[in-house]
């Protein structure tokens, strides 16, 4: 298989950024710093995994707000291409701080392969990687399912789940991007409600649910389900939180034992602990030492 790979970044550190954010929010949670924050460069990090374990891809792309730019970043590659959010979303939804906006628009990217590799900046390879892992017998391996299940009700951001399900939601997906633009055809208002909120919000349209619900329920012959027993194997989400000897304890395992891929979602709240971006940063360093084709080389 022939793919590219699809990256969202945003830099919350920006002061225009989080100037033009503010004068849009209406709530606490609009505002919400474990949603923009970059304070790792995870996608760094990410990139120089991805090149280490899984270098088969054709080209590389990154969605972000204009006019922003990673400063590392090496323009000149031929293999990386920076996308920003209005040459692919109507002027109507921009500005826009929400991913479930942007993901809905990743389709139309310009150049794009059929197939690709869609990853948040905080997934990293943490071993080698088969394309199996993604796309297996002529099938995509569709993720976030605990046993097979395709429940319709769960493809929203947060309505109606009961539980927090990160253990098997936050990992790359392989996509066929007309079968991503078909998924929300089949909901037309749900889509436009979806794109016309400035920020998440639980009722909206999330777009690894949303695809898992169409794959499963309209490409069956395409479609591999992966259960929770068999995903264990290669993938781990963990919470990057505040407690010291938590993380340490997570760290200190993974320097022995590291999975395929794997998510550091970042739940630090406002005021992280040294501490803990001590010994996150340490790890990343030590991990993934060696700088990208990507990065700017000096």
């Amino acid at each position: 298989m022939n793919f590219d790979v699809v990256y969202t970044w945003v830099n919350g550190s920006d002061q225009e950024y989080v100037k033009t954010r503010d004068a849009h929010a209406n709530i606490k949670k609009d505002t919400n710093p474990e949603r923009f924050r970059d304070a790792f460069q995870m996608i760094r990090y990410s990139l120089r995994s991805l090149e280490k374990y899984f270098n088969i891809f054709n080209k590389v792309y990154i969605l972000t707000a204009r006019p922003q730019v990673p400063d590392w970043l090496d323009l000149n590659n031929e293999r990386i291409e920076l996308v920003h959010h209005d040459q692919v979303i109507p002027d109507r939804y921009l500005p826009t701080f929400n991913s479930n906006v942007i993901e809905s628009f990743l389709h139309k990217i310009p150049g794009l392969s059929t197939n690709f590799l869609y990853m948040n900046d905080d997934f990293l390879f943490g071993a080698p990687v088969s394309l199996q892992s993604f796309y297996k017998d002529d099938k995509y391996r569709i993720f976030n399912t605990l046993f097979g299940e395709n429940l319709r009700w769960r493809i929203y951001d947060g309505y109606q789940d009961l539980i927090g399900l990160g253990i098997i939601e936050h990992q790359p997906i392989m996509i066929n991007k007309h079968y991503w633009e078909e998924a929300y055809a089949l909901f037309p208002e749900k889509t436009k409600k979806t794109r016309q909120s400035k920020f998440r919000d639980d009722r909206n349209l999330c777009a690894y649910k949303l695809y898992r619900y169409h794959m499963l329920e309209n490409h069956t012959g395409e479609s591999d389900p992966v259960w929770i027993t068999e995903l264990n194997k290669i993938f781990r989400f963990h919470k990057l939180t505040n407690n010291f000897s938590k993380q340490q304890a997570f760290f200190d395992e993974m320097k022995k034992n590291s999975p395929e891929f794997y998510c550091l979602n970042d739940d630090l709240r406002d005021k992280p602990n040294p501490k803990v971006v001590k010994i996150i940063k340490e790890f990343l360093d030590q991990k993934y030492p060696k700088p990208s084709s990507f990065e700017k080389q000096g």
